[in-house]
């Protein structure tokens, strides 16, 4: 097998190439930006080339660079997949998944207690983060996302489809009241659903100015911390709110709903789906959604 010369300085050459500066490919490396500027004059001497102009907010690539880079690029792409494959064929019992904080506070911390009661075994990870997760560079095993994750090499499954549904502290009325007197509360939303206006119409009200009275949040769960407080009506995900409803911190005010556009799914790297611990916990997902 022939040996690969400068390979430290073929992956300081790709970082920089994918992030086009020096600097945040040092960062990504852990290293300094001299260190990465050295390694490139280094590979650039070997192969007597130019792979980069240095540019004052950055570097571009050269017609040379750009061509190593598509190569270096694949490599350590599969490089990364192998390392990722071989680490998953070990034993484990844990599950690293990644979801929203509102998913995590309102819906899966809740419940943890009953999947260790019953899985003492599997330990349970959470990484509360809404980025996309690349599944081949990173540690995360799950990713409870909305509207799933297409990409090749994955599996997603629908957990549930969701409906916006209004909800309010006790304190707002006794049960359901009419649509009418529903906009006349103080509405509130998060920034992910401004959806009063759509909600309105479904309920067969001519308000356009519905939207602009209601007041945002940053994520459902603080939304949620709201409601209860009492500050007011909510349009919310049914599966956030299950477990208020249940103890009766929030009520309904109204039958009327609106299905969201995105279902909550799980997503895994395609056959990770049916590998323990994995699939334990796929299958206590599918059981609390249906509960929802």
């Amino acid at each position: 097998m022939t040996n690969i010369r400068h390979l430290r300085a073929l992956q300081a050459f790709d970082a920089t190439a994918s992030r086009l500066n020096i600097s945040k490919a040092a960062d990504d490396l852990g290293v300094t930006h001299g260190a990465v500027s050295r390694q490139i004059k280094q590979l650039e001497q070997y192969l007597d080339v130019q792979l980069l102009r240095r540019l004052p907010g950055g570097v571009q690539l050269t017609e040379e660079g750009a061509h190593l880079h598509r190569f270096t690029q694949e490599s350590f792409a599969a490089l990364q997949q192998g390392i990722g494959s071989v680490k998953r064929t070990r034993p484990r019992r844990s599950v690293t998944v990644s979801l929203s904080s509102s998913l995590a506070i309102k819906w899966i911390v809740p419940k943890l207690p009953e999947f260790r009661e019953r899985h003492p075994g599997i330990s349970i990870r959470l990484d509360t983060d809404d980025q996309i997760i690349d599944f081949f560079d990173s540690e995360v095993d799950v990713a409870l996302r909305y509207g799933g994750q297409q990409s090749s090499g994955l599996y997603s499954e629908r957990l549930v489809n969701e409906r916006l549904v209004v909800v309010a502290a006790p304190s707002w009325a006794e049960g359901l009241v009419e649509p009418k007197a529903v906009v006349q509360l103080p509405l509130l939303h998060d920034r992910f659903h401004p959806h009063w206006d759509r909600w309105a119409s479904k309920a067969g009200l001519v308000d356009p100015d519905v939207q602009s009275k209601s007041s945002a949040f940053p994520n459902s769960a603080v939304l949620i911390a709201a409601a209860i407080d009492g500050q007011g009506a909510i349009l919310v995900r049914k599966v956030l709110v299950a477990d208020d409803l249940n103890a009766g911190r929030l009520i309904y005010l109204s039958d009327v709903s609106i299905e969201d556009d995105n279902a909550l799914c799980f997503v895994c790297r395609d056959g990770d789906e049916r590998s323990s611990p994995i699939s334990t916990f796929r299958a206590w997902l599918n059981e609390i959604a249906h509960r929802a």
